[in-house]
């Protein structure tokens, strides 16, 4: 289930960021400000009390920056990611924001594949954003509210056989 992401979730998200991200996850003083901005929104995937992805994004006036989407290794390949970012996505529409941005590594083939597949286009190349490792990252956009929230082409609410209904809590 996706559920908003809140402060007592914070042990579980540090130990998800180390997990997924290892060198480069946020520290838990990071993560305790992105889970209380205002201008931040955040949700978990949940299963059975486990946190098994979370993802979230901030918010402008205009645009929303999409800040982190992560997944444990150990529940990838389940539609957990996609499945977030369609309801960051949905959120930020929502708020009548205009358009989503993000950046991603050029050296992360599947996140590029599933941004892709939501509708974001490469508009620019960060040279070495991520530090320190020197990598490049890609600035990806899409439009909000002209496209719907799923991947390119999907226009229906309607659940297919097995797909499961998800809560929103927003």
């Amino acid at each position: 289930m996706i559920r908003g992401a809140v402060l007592e979730d914070l042990d579980r998200l540090v130990d998800l960021e180390s997990r997924v991200f290892g060198d480069q996850a946020w520290s838990r003083q990071e993560l305790r400000f992105e889970l209380s901005a205002l201008s931040r929104i955040y949700l978990v995937w949940e299963d059975q009390d486990a946190i098994l992805g979370y993802g979230g994004y901030w918010s402008g006036e205009r645009d929303a920056e999409l800040m982190t989407i992560g997944v444990l290794p150990e529940a990838r390949h389940r539609g957990i990611a996609g499945s977030l970012l369609a309801r960051i996505i949905t959120g930020a529409d929502r708020k009548g924001l205009q358009r989503m941005n993000l950046k991603v590594r050029v050296d992360n083939p599947a996140a590029i594949d599933l941004y892709e597949k939501f509708g974001f286009s490469q508009t620019g190349l960060c040279k070495g954003y991520y530090q320190p490792e020197d990598v490049d990252a890609w600035a990806m956009t899409r439009p909000l509210s002209s496209v719907g929230p799923g991947p390119v082409g999907f226009v229906s609410n309607k659940l297919s056989e097995g797909q499961e209904r998800i809560i929103d809590h927003e």
